[in-house]
């Protein structure tokens, strides 16, 4: 394996570890706070994140294709427009077919546990991909 591809599988299982740490957590207390059909969509509305990053990482880092420089412009573009599909398709189809969902705490549950997820997997995508401070003092750059 390249050392590319070695970062990219990183990058990819270190994500999916921590959303799905955080999906568990938050739908954890969720059903914890205020019981089993909150907790659920809790479960479920970081379960659509989840997804749709697993799509989009498998895209830009695992698939043997998309390692070619000349393929992963293309390969950003997909797992973009793939991750937001799968968005919107979850969620539409969650709402239309889950009538419990449109209650204010379960529909609540669902989206705050989504963003958590989120937000859980910027962080962890701005520290593992972050490179090393500016050597030198403040102002001092080369170029």
């Amino acid at each position: 394996m390249t050392k590319t591809a070695l970062s990219g599988t990183f990058i990819f299982r270190g994500l999916m570890l921590v959303q799905f740490t955080s999906l568990l957590v938050t739908a954890a207390l969720a059903a914890f706070m205020a019981g089993g059909l909150v907790g659920m969509a809790a479960l479920w509305g970081g379960a659509i994140c989840l997804l749709a990053h697993a799509w989009a990482g498998f895209q830009i880092w695992l698939h043997p294709r998309n390692q070619e420089p000349r393929h992963q412009a293309g390969a950003a573009i997909r797992a973009e427009l793939g991750k937001i599909a799968i968005m919107l398709l979850l969620f539409w189809l969650s709402f239309r077919e889950w009538p419990d969902l449109r209650g204010k705490q379960a529909a609540a549950a669902l989206l705050v546990s989504f963003f958590v997820v989120q937000t859980a997997g910027w962080i962890w995508l701005a520290r593992a991909t972050g490179g090393p401070p500016p050597a030198g003092p403040p102002g001092d750059k080369e170029g």
